[in-house]
């Protein structure tokens, strides 16, 4: 079946809605992230697929945008736990030519604090139609120190 294009969204104002939202950005807001990849080769799993420790392979840096939600005390048995969410939007197109995508699992280095990436979506697409996809939506929480082999950082 051939792909049809919407009539009223011609790719130039599409091409024209990426470069303004990648200007904005990587050039005017210069909000980014580092995040650390698992590193499957040197990650062992037991015979479910699981595995006790993960190892990461080296950290890469990526501008987004970030929402940063105010954390939330939850007290219980052992006493005070933090939890707290972070939202990135990352570019769609720069991810590509960069040639890296997040995963549900990556750790992310923000804001003096470590967290794991729970949800990727892609929820936004220019005038409703799939083939104008634009950016990604990655949800994470965060990550105590004591699951991360991963060594903390003077502060």
């Amino acid at each position: 079946m051939a792909e049809t294009k919407p009539f009223f969204i011609p790719q130039k104002e599409v091409d024209l809605v990426d470069a303004l939202n990648e200007e904005l950005i990587d050039n005017v807001l210069g909000q980014y992230v580092d995040i650390y990849k698992v590193s499957v080769e040197d990650t062992e799993e037991n015979l479910y697929g699981e595995s006790s420790t993960k190892y990461f392979e080296k950290g890469f840096r990526v501008n987004c945008l970030i929402s940063f939600e105010e954390p939330a005390i939850e007290q219980n048995d052992f006493g005070p736990d933090l939890n707290a969410n972070l939202e990135m939007y990352f570019h769609r197109t720069t991810l590509k030519e960069a040639n890296f995508y997040p995963e549900i699992g990556d750790i992310v280095d923000w804001n003096d604090f470590y967290w794991e990436i729970n949800s990727i979506t892609e929820p936004q697409l220019i005038g409703g139609h799939q083939a104008f996809k634009h950016m990604i939506k990655a949800v994470a929480n965060r990550a105590r120190l004591s699951s991360l082999q991963i060594e903390e950082r003077p502060r």
